[in-house]
């Protein structure tokens, strides 16, 4: 049997069953609707998270952390023998994937910032400049390529600036580009009882864009510089190839590649924090909503396949003599079979184009009122910006709900066609 005469058959035959079609594909259209509605809603919610999310971090970017002399693990104390030294960040830079990597040394001295009256607190850390460099660190002004007693400061660095007179917040246009900040350091000397302090002039390089994370709040300089900082402030030269560094940053080609670096440096001892595993694990938790709730709606539909059995059952009833007739003149079991499937695909396929069109529509006003809600709220607390809606379908979702509504209904005739098949044609055309 060609492809147009199965079809034109099919068409006919549907249409001769009109009402009936329409009652039994309503339950495919019920369980389409609801595949799309909710598996949207997971899309949308997962959109809106994941967007605010990726103005947190670089996704390129991990902190490596030392996992110190002790730590434990299973309950019981381990002693470990890795160290965040200089010959374990080179090996880092040998993994693949990885672009630079650089020591991270907090300055570990009481200090503040002074620029005229102005005074401020803010996190200071020592990197290797010339790694950092290969960070690709996007500038609001200024070089990235601080020397000694140079300074890059954090987008969101200035706003930590106060006059400690009268406790006014500093102005809000400050630009510290191009400015000599003073570093005033304090300790405490045990042999005097006196506090001891030094102060060090800053210039300030370059101001990095912002970036939404702790970069926007910190002040980078050579590491040599803050190694004799804190050799003053603690009296002890620090001995790294022994002791090793706290922290240390590795930046890495792309972010498909974050996951498989940071197994390779978990894999060596050390704890690995990066937004990239963050993101991998809210993604893994969206897929998990998606896949219930999408079951959820996929019960509709294999309810809805029972309705589609019963019909096409009931079908053969009405038709026992046409099937009869059909296999006299000439018609295979494959040409019954083909006929059956075909209805019964085609009453899945009914139902499901109905219920995406139906399903996004509700989404689409779902969305648009929950959008709406959302700017009020934000609105009537004083705050501004923009909201996406909170239902979201891919391209994929409607394409997928119509072959799987079209696969029920073809499923669902497997058993009317075999019983079909199974007439003999002269009791067929005998039957009343």
């Amino acid at each position: 049997m060609r492809l147009i005469e199965l079809l034109r058959l099919v068409k006919n035959n549907l249409l001769r069953m009109k009402f009936r079609v329409m009652m039994t594909s309503a339950g495919v259209f019920i369980g389409t609707a609801a595949v799309i509605l909710l598996m949207s809603l997971g899309a949308g919610l997962q959109r809106s998270v994941l967007s605010g999310f990726n103005d947190i971090g670089d996704l390129t970017e991990m902190t490596v952390n030392s996992p110190g002399d002790i730590f434990f693990g299973g309950g019981a104390a381990v002693q470990s023998d890795v160290v965040l030294n200089d010959q374990a960040i080179d090996s880092f830079k040998e993994i693949p994937g990885v672009v630079a990597a650089t020591p991270l040394l907090r300055l570990q001295a009481n200090a503040e910032l002074r620029l005229n009256r102005l005074t401020g607190f803010t996190s200071i850390q020592g990197i290797d400049t010339a790694e950092y460099r290969q960070f690709g660190v996007e500038m609001a002004s200024g070089t990235d390529s601080p020397g000694q007693w140079q300074a890059l400061v954090g987008a969101r660095v200035a706003d930590n600036f106060f006059n400690a007179t009268t406790g006014e917040q500093g102005d809000e246009e400050l630009n510290l580009q191009g400015q000599t900040l003073q570093l005033v350091l304090t300790r405490f000397s045990s042999e005097t009882g006196e506090t001891i302090e030094r102060t060090v002039r800053l210039r300030v390089i370059g101001v990095m864009a912002e970036s939404g994370g702790d970069r926007d709040f910190s002040i980078y300089m050579p590491i040599r510089n803050v190694q004799e900082l804190n050799t003053w402030a603690t009296g002890q030269r620090p001995n790294v190839a022994r002791d090793g560094y706290s922290q240390a940053l590795v930046k890495v080609e792309t972010a498909d590649a974050a996951t498989a670096v940071e197994q390779a440096i978990t894999r060596q001892g050390f704890f690995v924090f990066s937004f990239q595993s963050v993101l991998s694990s809210i993604n893994i938790i969206f897929l998990i909503i998606q896949a219930v709730v999408g079951g959820i709606g996929g019960l509709a539909l294999v309810v809805a396949a029972f309705g589609i059995a019963n019909t096409m059952i009931m079908s053969i009833y009405e038709r026992t003599r046409e099937i009869g007739l059909m296999k006299a003149v000439g018609a295979t079991n494959r040409d019954v079979m083909l006929i059956f499937l075909a209805e019964a695909g085609a009453i899945g396929l009914i139902g499901g184009i109905g219920g995406v069109i139906f399903g996004i529509i509700l989404g689409q006003i779902g969305g648009f009122i929950g959008q709406q809600y959302l700017l009020a709220q934000i609105a009537q607390s004083g705050g501004s910006g923009d909201v996406q809606s909170l239902v979201y379908t891919p391209i994929w979702l409607p394409l997928f709900a119509l072959v799987f509504a079209a696969l029920v209904g073809v499923l669902s005739g497997i058993y009317p066609a075999l019983r079909a098949i199974r007439l003999d044609p002269i009791a067929a055309l005998r039957y009343e």
